[in-house]
């Protein structure tokens, strides 16, 4: 059967609106489908609160944990031997250089003294006897010179005799107090035994440790406050500063020098030391979003323009409870103040500011 032109126009034209319609149906799907898809990508991101937070120049502090010290401490030991005889200074006592601390027997040194003395008197005779000889042609110079030199050894002899006797005394090498006594009367000592302990406690000394990081901002001569256990608050300034590092906890040795006229600071004290550093931008931020990174290192998660998460490691500067300040960050940085607990360095994540937030 032969079909008409006019069925076989309408027939062709059905078809072709047939697939027009197909074709734009499958399109909007697929534009469906990708909107959908994107839209269910964003929304698996994890959403952090973030806060925006700009430098402002800040006077740093420093705070160190330490204990006070005398500013020098020496056992004082004995020079000779012998039987202590009297230890009159009472543990405590204020005491002055030269003051004697102990004093042992005198035994036979009195008598060496003596015989030494009585030595160098026949010598100087025989000296000035060989001399007056040689003046006359009766003696030649090297009999002279022989007399000469028993009358030094004879001197020498004597002085050593004294020296020896002096050595029962053992005394304050410098001012302080009377710390601790190692010999009562009635012990006998020998060379190098102790009798006592002599301190220095004025000035006296805070000692405190300071990690590599931070003791390249500290010098001698800056001032320094010092918070005491006993609840005394002492201006100081920093006296010495380690060279070397300790092997062990690689911090250096840090020491601050107090006043102490009074004596009211006692050695072995805990004390709280602050040092002032110099200015250098900062920012302040809720202690609250602080955080450790594998390693052990202080930090804080910022956001970054691509809205992925870094962490930076940041010093602290100090401490206003709820609030701290805090050196290292960008000069502006987008500080996440909720949710850093959940995220991870390098993660992407949606971002809602602090007041934005739902």
């Amino acid at each position: 059967m032969t079909l008409n032109k006019s069925y076989i126009a309408a027939l062709s034209i059905l078809v072709a609106v047939s697939l027009l319609f197909i074709v734009g149906t499958l399109l909007q799907a697929g534009q469906a489908d990708s909107h959908e898809t994107a839209n269910t990508g964003h929304d698996r991101l994890f959403e952090v609160v973030t806060r925006t937070v700009t430098a402002q120049p800040r006077a740093a502090s420093l705070s160190l944990r330490g204990r006070t010290e005398a500013f020098r401490e020496v056992l004082v030991r004995a020079e000779t031997g012998g039987r202590v005889a009297e230890a009159a200074i009472v543990e405590g006592s204020e005491v002055e250089a030269g003051d004697v601390l102990c004093r042992l027997d005198v035994d036979a040194r009195s008598a060496a003294v003596g015989q030494a003395e009585a030595d160098l008197r026949s010598r100087e005779l025989d000296f000035n006897a060989a001399r007056e000889l040689a003046e006359r042609g009766h003696r030649s110079t090297n009999q002279v010179a022989a007399a000469e030199a028993a009358r030094d050894a004879a001197q020498a002899r004597l002085q050593a005799a004294r020296e020896e006797l002096d050595n029962i005394y053992l005394r304050a090498p410098f001012d302080g107090v009377f710390d601790g006594r190692a010999a009562e009367v009635g012990d006998f000592l020998r060379a190098g035994d102790p009798c006592g302990t002599v301190v220095e406690m004025n000035p006296i000394l805070v000692v405190a440790e300071v990690s590599e990081r931070n003791v390249s901002a500290l010098e001698p001569g800056m001032p320094g406050r010092v918070n005491l256990v006993t609840g005394q608050l002492v201006d100081g300034q920093v006296r010495f500063v380690e060279r070397r590092a300790d092997q062990a906890t690689r911090t250096f040795r840090v020491e601050v020098e107090l006043p102490n006229e009074d004596m009211s600071i006692r050695s072995g004290v805990t004390a709280e030391v602050i040092l002032q550093l110099p200015e250098r931008p900062a920012h302040r931020v809720p202690a609250s979003i602080l955080a450790l990174d594998s390693e052990g290192e202080l930090g804080i998660r910022i956001v970054e323009d691509d809205h992925h998460v870094r962490f930076v490691r940041i010093d602290l500067l100090s401490d206003d409870g709820e609030q701290v300040w805090v050196a290292g960050l960008p000069e502006t940085a987008n500080i996440i103040v909720l949710g850093q607990e959940f995220v991870a360095d390098g993660v992407e994540v949606r971002v809602a500011r602090e007041g934005d937030a739902r």
